[in-house]
């Protein structure tokens, strides 16, 4: 009987779990101690932040330690976490039309989006520090893995600790998507500091990705140089403001970076904006969109702001086209550095808004909607590529203007590269005393005597040095000047020397020179970039004056010339105008039709309808006037907005989020855009129970936009056991609705 084989050994692990088993199995006090550095500085934030009490005076309500843990909570929003506030604490409900109606709705939250860049910078200069100790100490991909695990874990535990409940009011900081942000960017950076040895082999061996990693790198230093400026400029201006106190500058702090994009853009022209949709009873229904720009900050200070602005936005567009020049080989090398730069600028602008979203009722703030603060992205791009674009382009002649152009960009000669060497920096320094001539010979005694002869006609040599390498001009200018030491005796030689070696009277003439190009090209940048910025502005603001205009006057002149309306061709001017609201006048009769028990109301908001006889104006707040009767739940409610910047329907989709994540047994019955008397609109209808008598409650609200710009919606809400007769009294407003002339 053979005997039997023998067993398998044990299956090799594969190449990823031997990784995994090196890097478990290796020096975790070491990994430990790299990632304290990042952990330890976002504690010391948190700590800063936590001491000032924010106006609570003697009745501190949150505490010490809760003000730790929601400057935790801010803080880690650097990587990717969230602040989100809920409360749970009695109130009045919500009312359909996005307003607190007791005093505080029962349930409710908010959130606030923001990236505190300064964290996320700072958080990666500290793990870059902590990474190179680690190198020094052999540690390699292994070592990359340790240390982004024991700093995600750090975020998980920060992440955990920052929820707080004070009063009634839960705060959520979403801590694991904190520690993924956290484990992605460690991993990066680690991974790029302990395999940079390695990883700089890879793009050596091929030009088109080595030139893409040097480009990377210029922008990255560009950008750092640019923000730093701009960050500055900032938080100064900031400071300077008024109302702005130790406290508010202290939770400016984690913002540097973000208010600094916005400084960068505003200087080149592209406005923060600002968006305001929903409605909020702190911030009434004042809902609406708009931007600062550099019209507004004239408005706001004055002309030299303007133009401190501008003088901003050359410096930092120079800084760009400068680095660019100066550490790029070609052109293409050049276009690829601002193309990076403006790319890192655009994702980081997306980064730096500030955002914020209101549902029901917190802290005796009711409503819902959002608001945002961010710079404008399409601005961004289209002013950025003006002013970098025109950077990268002029830099480099403003270097050769200069006679300061680096030697990698010696490799194409754009032809004027000929006369640079003929003055260079080091010509002064070889020829003014002698002293120096013995140093020049001393380098190569023998090779110079055979070459006295050849080299005596030195203006003709110079466009032969000029064709050279850069790496071999230094030698050849060595050589010429040793055999002119070598023969003092002839004084041809000597006053051939002495003819291009004009310098002596040169610095003055090279500073005037230098001086005279950089105002030069600090007034033309000036004006070609803030030329074309202004221009672009104008554009932008004529074509929406001119719509404001025609917005403005449409629904006056239409009325005034519905009456003489058989001189069709007599004024072609108004006969244009008044076509928009043609339709409209057309389906809103002067003289409405109104039922019995019902009478015509003309509302100085700018409105007309009829509504019950025993009905009279209760109230006007937040944009929002009510009509009812001295007894019963019914009445109807107008909300008049001015230049609305959303389409009814999406206000409607936006609030019916709010409304269903906030009201008990939300059902929607219809949620559809319309056509309302010619113009677009939309209708939203839904029912919900109310918490307090556990009642169903009908609602209806129809809202549209006129020509002008101004969103009026009419809305109702009834008990659903009610509701015929409350459908009656909203059909009939709709009906015999009109806008009428007065302001």
């Amino acid at each position: 009987m053979p005997p039997a084989p023998p067993l398998p050994g044990p299956a090799a692990p594969s190449p990823f779990g031997a990784f995994l088993g090196r890097a478990f199995r290796g020096d975790w006090a070491g990994s430990a101690k790299a990632a304290a550095w990042p952990t330890g500085l976002i504690l010391a934030l948190a700590v800063a932040l936590a001491i000032p009490s924010y106006g609570q005076g003697d009745d501190v309500v949150v505490g010490w330690s809760d003000r730790l843990r929601i400057a935790l909570a801010m803080l880690l929003q650097a990587f990717g976490g969230g602040f989100e506030v809920r409360s749970t604490g009695p109130g009045g409900g919500f009312d359909g039309s996005g307003y607190d109606s007791g005093g505080g709705v029962s349930q409710g939250g908010a959130t606030l989006s923001v990236v505190p860049l300064t964290v996320t910078v700072l958080w990666v200069g500290a793990l870059f520090l902590g990474a190179r100790a680690a190198r020094k100490q052999g540690g390699g991909m292994e070592a990359a893995v340790r240390i982004s695990l024991v700093a995600t874990a750090a975020v998980l535990v920060l992440g955990l600790f920052a929820q707080p409940d004070v009063a009634g009011v839960s705060v959520s900081s979403a801590p694991l998507l904190a520690a993924l942000g956290a484990l992605v960017i460690s991993l990066l950076v680690t991974g790029g500091v302990l395999r940079r040895d390695a990883s700089a082999q890879w793009p050596a061996a091929r030009p088109v990705a080595h030139t893409v990693v040097r480009a990377a790198g210029t922008a990255v230093r560009a950008l750092g140089v640019v923000l730093l400026l701009c960050t500055l400029i900032g938080f100064i201006a900031y400071a300077n403001a008024d109302g702005v106190d130790g406290e508010a500058m202290l939770i400016a702090l984690p913002l540097l970076p973000n208010i600094g994009l916005m400084v960068l853009g505003l200087s080149w022209g592209a406005p923060v904006e600002y968006d305001m949709r929903g409605q909020v009873s702190y911030l009434g229904s004042n809902l609406e969109h708009g931007g600062f720009g550099l019209s507004e900050l004239g408005k706001e200070l004055n002309g030299w702001a303007v133009a401190g602005a501008l003088v901003t936005g050359v410096v930092c567009a120079l800084t760009v086209g400068i680095s660019a020049a100066r550490r790029s080989a070609d052109r293409r090398e050049q276009a690829t550095v601002g193309g990076m730069f403006l790319a890192m600028f655009l994702v980081l602008c997306g980064f730096s808004g500030v955002s914020t979203q209101l549902s029901g009722g917190v802290g005796g703030v009711g409503g819902q909607g959002t608001a945002e603060l961010a710079p404008s992205v399409p601005d961004a791009l289209l002013f950025g590529l003006l002013w970098v674009g025109g950077a990268v382009l002029v830099a480099p002649h403003l270097l050769r203007l200069l006679g300061r152009t680096a030697p990698t960009a010696v490799p194409p000669p754009p032809g004027a590269n000929p006369a640079v060497p003929a003055v260079p920096a080091q010509a002064p320094a070889s020829y003014d005393p002698a002293a120096s001539t013995p140093t020049a010979v001393v380098p190569g005694p023998t090779a110079t005597p055979p070459t006295p002869p050849a080299q005596a006609p030195t203006p003709a040599q110079a466009p032969a040095q000029a064709q050279a390498p850069a790496q071999a001009q230094a030698p050849a200018q060595a050589q010429a000047q040793a055999p002119y030491d070598a023969a003092p005796y002839d004084p041809q030689t000597v006053g051939l020397t002495v003819a291009p070696a004009v310098p002596p009277a040169s610095p003055a003439g090279d500073r005037r020179r230098t001086a005279l190009v950089w105002t030069g090209t600090l007034v033309a940048a000036l004006l070609v970039g803030g030329g074309a910025t202004a221009g672009v502005l104008a554009l932008m603001d004529g074509r929406g004056g001119d719509g404001a205009v025609t917005d403005d006057k449409p629904t006056v002149e239409s009325r005034s010339s519905l009456a003489p309306s058989g001189e069709p061709t007599a004024s072609p001017s108004v006969s244009g105008s008044p076509t928009p609201t043609a339709s409209t006048a057309s389906t809103t009769p002067s003289a409405p039709t109104v039922p019995e028990g019902f009478r015509l109301v003309s509302d100085t908001a700018g409105f007309s309808f009829a509504v019950p006889t025993l009905w009279d104006r209760q109230s006007e707040k937040n944009h929002q006037i009510t009509y009812a009767g001295s007894t019963g739940r019914a009445e109807l409610k107008v909300g008049v907005i001015r230049n609305a910047p959303y389409s009814s329907y999406e206000n409607f989709r936006t609030l019916e989020r709010t409304a269903d994540a906030n009201q008990k047994n939300y059902r929607r019955l219809q949620l559809s855009a319309n056509t309302f008397q010619g113009l677009h609109g939309a209708i939203w209808e839904y029912t919900y129970e109310d918490r307090d008598s556990g009642e169903t409650i009908h609602a209806i609200d129809q809202s549209y936009l006129a020509d002008d710009g101004t969103e009026y919606a009419i809305y109702t809400t009834e008990r659903d056991t009610d509701w015929p007769q409350a459908r009656r009294i909203f059909d009939t407003a709709l009906s015999t609705w009109m806008l009428n002339d007065i302001d």
